[in-house]
């Protein structure tokens, strides 16, 4: 019994140094991705900065852009986790439709966002179409998309036009959201807000 319960404490503390190490090497690389870019940035200052093995490295990751994936897939993942907590909160205090908790939604990430632009200019700048469709099926941010998409279901259109307006939707919001808190040009994200959300509400409409 007590080498068992030796052998579990002894795999537990394992998985908190891998998870510790993980985290290390994510937060490292988000700090200089941020502030030298990617293409800038080499695996050797990465793993400095973290102060993990090289060999450490590879364990998570093929290469620096497979860490950038894994980046923005894990933070990705929390802020849409906060968001669809915050809506299902608002929503119970307030019920709302569903254009209303789409705008919402969109309201959460841009307030989110302006005190967060790194992030936002690394999924920008890094937002393959093959790493919008590993986005897409991740857990948290799947649960998003479903109920995007059950909703044009229900109302009679197709997957494939539901799929249309969602990326529509996410691009437009994407590209107006860097220009506006990366790149401050050419408007303000608050002047422009109301215009983006009546533009969502017509694609939301057909």
């Amino acid at each position: 019994m007590a080498e068992r319960k030796c052998g579990t404490l002894k795999s537990t503390k394992a998985s908190e140094n891998k998870k510790l190490k993980r985290n290390r090497l994510y937060d490292a690389a988000f700090e200089l991705f941020s502030r030298k870019g990617v293409n800038e940035t080499v695996v050797d200052e990465i793993v400095k900065h973290a102060g993990i093995a090289k060999g450490t490295f590879y364990l998570y990751c093929k290469d620096k852009y497979d860490l950038v994936e894994k980046i923005i897939l894990k933070r990705s993942a929390y802020v849409f986790e906060n968001a669809m907590k915050a809506l299902a909160e608002q929503n119970r205090k307030s019920p709302m439709d569903f254009t209303g908790r789409v705008i919402f939604f969109i309201d959460y990430l841009i307030e989110f966002f302006k005190q967060n632009s790194n992030l936002l200019s690394l999924i920008y700048k890094n937002l393959s179409w093959g790493l919008y469709e590993k986005a897409m099926n991740y857990e948290e941010i799947g649960e998003a998309k479903q109920i995007f998409l059950r909703h044009f279901s229900l109302s009679g259109s197709n997957a494939q036009t539901a799929k249309r307006r969602l990326f529509i939707v996410v691009s437009m919001v994407g590209a107006v959201c860097y220009n506006s808190l990366v790149l401050k040009s050419p408007y303000d994200i608050d002047d422009v807000k109301p215009e983006l959300y009546r533009c969502v509400k017509k694609i939301l409409a057909g």
